[in-house]
Protein backbone atom coordinates (compact mmCIF):
# COMPACT_ATOMS: atom_id res chain seq x y z
CA UNK A 1 0.00 0.00 0.00
CA UNK A 2 2.75 2.48 0.12
CA UNK A 3 4.16 3.40 -3.21
CA UNK A 4 7.29 5.08 -3.57
CA UNK A 5 7.82 8.73 -3.98
CA UNK A 6 10.00 10.42 -6.14
CA UNK A 7 12.92 11.99 -5.23
CA UNK A 8 12.09 15.16 -7.38
CA UNK A 9 8.66 15.45 -5.10
CA UNK A 10 10.37 15.21 -1.96
CA UNK A 11 12.60 18.00 -2.63
CA UNK A 12 10.62 19.91 -3.93
CA UNK A 13 9.33 22.67 -1.30
CA UNK A 14 6.05 23.44 -0.25
CA UNK A 15 4.64 26.37 2.09
CA UNK A 16 1.34 24.29 2.97
CA UNK A 17 2.15 22.01 5.74
CA UNK A 18 4.10 25.37 6.87
CA UNK A 19 0.65 27.48 6.94
CA UNK A 20 -0.92 24.43 7.63
CA UNK A 21 1.40 23.99 11.36
CA UNK A 22 0.75 27.59 11.29
CA UNK A 23 -3.00 27.89 11.69
CA UNK A 24 -2.75 25.08 14.14
CA UNK A 25 -0.17 26.98 16.31
CA UNK A 26 -2.58 30.27 16.17
CA UNK A 27 -5.68 28.31 17.15
CA UNK A 28 -3.62 26.84 20.32
CA UNK A 29 -2.46 29.79 21.29
CA UNK A 30 -6.33 31.15 20.97
CA UNK A 31 -7.39 28.49 22.78
CA UNK A 32 -4.87 29.04 25.60
CA UNK A 33 -5.87 32.27 25.66
CA UNK A 34 -9.52 31.87 26.49
CA UNK A 35 -8.69 29.10 28.92
CA UNK A 36 -6.54 32.01 31.41
CA UNK A 37 -9.35 33.70 30.75
CA UNK A 38 -11.84 31.31 32.07
CA UNK A 39 -9.30 30.92 35.25
CA UNK A 40 -9.17 34.74 35.76
CA UNK A 41 -13.01 34.47 36.17
CA UNK A 42 -13.31 31.98 38.17
CA UNK A 43 -10.68 33.55 40.44
CA UNK A 44 -12.53 36.76 40.22
CA UNK A 45 -15.84 34.69 41.84
CA UNK A 46 -14.13 33.01 43.83
CA UNK A 47 -13.00 36.15 45.41
CA UNK A 48 -16.91 37.81 45.00
CA UNK A 49 -18.12 35.07 47.18
CA UNK A 50 -15.73 35.07 49.66
CA UNK A 51 -16.46 39.29 50.09
CA UNK A 52 -19.84 38.35 50.41
CA UNK A 53 -18.83 35.73 53.02
CA UNK A 54 -17.30 38.57 54.65
CA UNK A 55 -20.20 41.21 54.47
CA UNK A 56 -22.49 38.19 56.13
CA UNK A 57 -20.13 37.13 58.82
CA UNK A 58 -19.30 41.19 59.78
CA UNK A 59 -23.86 41.52 60.21
CA UNK A 60 -23.57 38.49 62.51
CA UNK A 61 -20.58 39.75 64.32
CA UNK A 62 -22.33 43.05 64.62
CA UNK A 63 -25.45 41.64 65.84
CA UNK A 64 -24.05 39.52 68.45
CA UNK A 65 -21.95 42.06 69.68
CA UNK A 66 -25.05 44.50 69.97
CA UNK A 67 -27.19 41.34 72.28
CA UNK A 68 -23.97 41.25 74.20
CA UNK A 69 -23.77 44.78 75.57
CA UNK A 70 -27.81 44.80 76.20
CA UNK A 71 -27.19 41.70 77.93
CA UNK A 72 -24.46 43.19 80.05
CA UNK A 73 -26.97 46.07 80.67
CA UNK A 74 -29.80 43.67 81.85
CA UNK A 75 -27.05 41.96 83.86
CA UNK A 76 -26.18 45.40 86.08
CA UNK A 77 -30.25 45.91 86.52
CA UNK A 78 -30.33 42.30 87.77
CA UNK A 79 -27.30 42.79 90.12
CA UNK A 80 -28.84 45.85 91.70
CA UNK A 81 -32.40 44.21 92.20
CA UNK A 82 -30.41 41.23 93.74
CA UNK A 83 -29.15 43.64 96.30
CA UNK A 84 -32.27 45.03 97.35
CA UNK A 85 -33.30 41.51 97.27
CA UNK A 86 -30.95 40.30 99.77
CA UNK A 87 -33.37 40.98 103.19
CA UNK A 88 -30.51 43.62 104.25
CA UNK A 89 -31.68 46.34 106.40
CA UNK A 90 -31.09 49.54 104.91
CA UNK A 91 -33.12 53.61 105.38
CA UNK A 92 -35.50 52.54 102.41
CA UNK A 93 -37.47 49.95 104.52
CA UNK A 94 -40.29 52.70 105.59
CA UNK A 95 -39.67 55.00 102.63
CA UNK A 96 -43.02 54.59 100.18
CA UNK A 97 -41.73 55.86 96.93
CA UNK A 98 -37.98 53.76 97.63
CA UNK A 99 -39.23 51.30 95.27
CA UNK A 100 -40.46 53.37 92.29
CA UNK A 101 -37.03 55.20 92.87
CA UNK A 102 -35.05 52.38 92.52
CA UNK A 103 -36.79 51.00 89.68
CA UNK A 104 -36.63 54.27 87.48
CA UNK A 105 -33.38 54.43 88.43
CA UNK A 106 -32.32 51.28 87.64
CA UNK A 107 -33.86 51.12 84.32
CA UNK A 108 -32.47 54.95 83.35
CA UNK A 109 -28.83 53.52 84.50
CA UNK A 110 -29.24 50.31 82.43
CA UNK A 111 -30.12 52.89 79.36
CA UNK A 112 -27.59 55.13 80.32
CA UNK A 113 -24.81 52.37 80.21
CA UNK A 114 -26.29 50.67 77.08
CA UNK A 115 -25.86 53.97 75.60
CA UNK A 116 -22.49 55.07 76.55
CA UNK A 117 -20.86 51.51 75.68
CA UNK A 118 -22.45 51.46 72.20
CA UNK A 119 -21.45 55.29 71.62
CA UNK A 120 -17.96 53.57 73.18
CA UNK A 121 -17.39 51.11 70.88
CA UNK A 122 -18.68 53.42 67.74
CA UNK A 123 -16.09 55.83 68.37
CA UNK A 124 -13.49 53.19 68.98
CA UNK A 125 -14.11 52.42 64.94
CA UNK A 126 -14.70 49.11 65.72
CA UNK A 127 -18.55 49.38 64.84
CA UNK A 128 -20.27 51.12 62.66
CA UNK A 129 -22.24 54.99 63.38
CA UNK A 130 -25.10 53.69 60.91
CA UNK A 131 -26.00 50.06 62.29
CA UNK A 132 -28.99 50.89 59.84
CA UNK A 133 -26.31 50.39 56.55
CA UNK A 134 -24.71 47.32 58.03
CA UNK A 135 -27.71 45.58 59.15
CA UNK A 136 -30.16 46.23 56.09
CA UNK A 137 -27.66 46.60 53.34
CA UNK A 138 -29.09 44.95 49.56
CA UNK A 139 -26.35 46.41 48.03
CA UNK A 140 -24.19 43.41 46.47
CA UNK A 141 -20.52 43.38 45.84
CA UNK A 142 -20.97 42.25 42.34
CA UNK A 143 -22.69 45.24 41.57
CA UNK A 144 -20.26 47.23 42.56
CA UNK A 145 -18.37 46.49 38.78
Amino acid sequence: FIQPVAQDVLNEESDEPELILEVYLQQAFSEANALNLIVGNIVNTEELVSLQMDIVRNRLLYVNTVVSVISLSVAMASLVGSMFGMNLTNHMENDETAFVEVVVGTLVGTAVILVLILVLIAKSGVMPVNPRKVLYSRRRIDSMR
